[in-house]
């Protein structure tokens, strides 16, 4: 079953606004989607359709130091249908105290992973909504993954920390998880009238082509994505926002083809995929300032 981990740890790029729709999408195709809101700040639990936060009865942030203090506690208890009508395990504070706590806990990078093994059979789909960080709530979710999704923000700042994040991934699947893949990175708020959008999309995808997948919808900025976050509802809800769902109902079906729900025949991938990704990013800086290229270094 795909456990699928939205991640970036460049924030505003987004996560949460994917993890919604997408999880919506699909759901709408008829999968049963369950989504886990693993960011402190609660975004996704919010967009849901839960306002209050603090409020709700089981977080994920207190499941987890449950398991870690050696209490089995079931995920199914801390499941809510939120207003969005997405079934939801909460997001809120707690988290960062899990965090804490997590640090001192045997297996520590894999309590996630555990956490969700009495949900998976109930569900067709899991996504995981991280936290726009690199540590080790990030790695638990890459960790218990089949497959990750890393939105990109069609900008060149935004581009540069995509090289840190392939690395962690490449770390990951060497030490923790060696089935975990890339299902794609996906390019949203993307301006398509825009010529400093177009040169970052079209360099992502010519440093990237045959190496990392990149997903071919591409979602649009528009502010019906924040207006429907705001009442609590996904963008298939929001009558001003046909556009915009039109394009995540075109992601869900890539999705669930990177998943292997429908066959496609997959490239190899070379080795120099960080390099090539670096080397094109340079060439991208030569052309926004007109002079020497910029180095990125991966943290």
């Amino acid at each position: 079953m795909p456990i699928i981990t939205v991640s970036n740890q460049k924030g505003g790029v987004g996560k949460t606004t994917s993890t919604l729709n997408l999880g919506a999408a699909l759901q709408e195709m008829g999968k049963r989607v369950l989504l886990i809101d693993l960011d402190p700040q609660g975004s996704l639990t919010a967009a849901c359709g839960i306002p209050d936060v603090d409020a709700v009865p089981m977080s994920i942030g207190e499941l987890l130091i449950l398991r870690a203090q050696g209490d089995p506690s079931d995920i199914m208890t801390a499941i809510q249908r939120g207003p969005c009508g997405l079934d939801l395990v909460p997001g809120n504070a707690m988290l960062s105290a899990a965090e804490l706590i997590l640090a001192g806990a045997d297996e520590r990078e894999s309590i996630l992973d555990a956490a969700l093994a009495p949900a998976l059979g109930a569900y067709d789909y899991v996504l995981i909504d991280c936290l726009p960080s690199l540590g080790l709530m990030a790695i638990n979710a890459l960790r218990a993954a089949t497959g990750v999704i890393i939105p990109v923000q069609a900008d060149f700042l935004a581009v540069h920390g995509l090289v840190q994040m392939l690395e962690t991934v490449g770390a990951v699947r060497t030490q923790l998880n060696p089935s975990l893949e890339i299902y794609g990175i996906l390019l949203t708020m993307v301006d398509s009238r825009g010529t400093h959008a177009q040169r970052v999309v079209a360099t992502v995808r010519r440093s990237l082509k045959d190496q990392v997948p990149v997903f071919e919808t591409e979602i649009a900025y528009d502010m019906a994505l924040k207006e429907a976050a705001e009442v609590g509802k996904s963008i298939l809800d929001l009558r001003s926002g046909r556009h915009i769902a039109s394009m995540y109902r075109e992601l869900a079906r890539e999705v669930m083809v990177a998943a292997g729900e429908v066959y496609a025949p997959v490239k190899a991938r070379r080795q120099s995929v960080v390099d090539r990704f670096v080397s094109g990013l340079g060439r991208l800086g030569r052309a926004e300032t007109g002079g020497a290229p910029n180095r990125v270094r991966a943290a």
